[in-house]
């Protein structure tokens, strides 16, 4: 990375897993050009490192709140920019949910092969009460949930529980607050301790799903 990121951080975990933080608390972590280009840089960097396992985690009390509503057609092409630099790399990625995400940011968490949240997260679409649809998000979370799923999850506008969330396959795994560090150090610690070459192996597959299921 050529200067210091303003709007993300990089930390090593306990594991040995590595740590990228989104921190534009301030917008809730909405997507601008400069948060894409800083995790985009970052995520090249780890890829040049040999990083196989990352965890993607926020500041603040929302993961992400989608693209920057600022200037939206911006926004949208800086979080396509984050899945397809987060699913051009093998690395194991696994996203740490301990708040809101709406909007854009699900297409985020579907580009990440787990994802660990709080209970008291909370995941929607609210663009049709907005007045528009959602319809470049749908192929993304038709390929983690199904179709059905997908388009009543945007039909619906209201957000939905992270129960919900956990029975439908949109998220990994439901821990408390007060193990959601010691899971999530353990979960990468596991990791870590797989043949580097079937984990590689298990992550192209992944990511080669997730980007032919993508367009419906």
């Amino acid at each position: 990375m050529t200067k210091t990121p303003e709007l993300i951080r990089i930390t090593p975990s306990t594991a040995g897993a590595t740590r990228l933080t989104l921190a534009r608390v301030p917008r809730r972590n909405a997507v601008n050009k400069q948060l894409a280009d800083e995790v985009s840089a970052a995520v090249a960097m780890l890829g040049e490192e040999g990083v196989r396992v990352a965890i993607l985690d926020a500041e603040g009390p929302a993961f992400c709140a989608g693209a920057d509503l600022d200037d939206l057609v911006a926004g949208g092409a800086a979080v396509e920019q984050i899945v397809e630099t987060l699913s051009g790399t093998p690395i194991h990625w696994t996203a740490v949910v301990n708040g809101a995400v709406r909007g854009a940011g699900l297409s985020i968490l579907a580009a990440c092969s787990r994802v660990i949240v709080t209970p008291d997260s909370t995941f929607g679409l609210p663009e049709i009460s907005r007045g528009f649809f959602p319809a470049d998000l749908i192929g993304e979370l038709a390929s983690i949930v199904g179709a059905r799923r997908a388009f009543n999850l945007a039909f619906r506008g209201a957000p939905i529980s992270a129960e919900t969330a956990l029975s439908m396959g949109l998220v990994s795994d439901v821990v408390g607050v007060d193990e959601l560090e010691s899971f999530v150090e353990s979960s990468s610690a596991d990791l870590l301790a797989v043949e580097p070459s079937a984990l590689r192996h298990g992550v192209e597959l992944w990511q080669s799903h997730a980007r032919s299921a993508a367009t419906l």
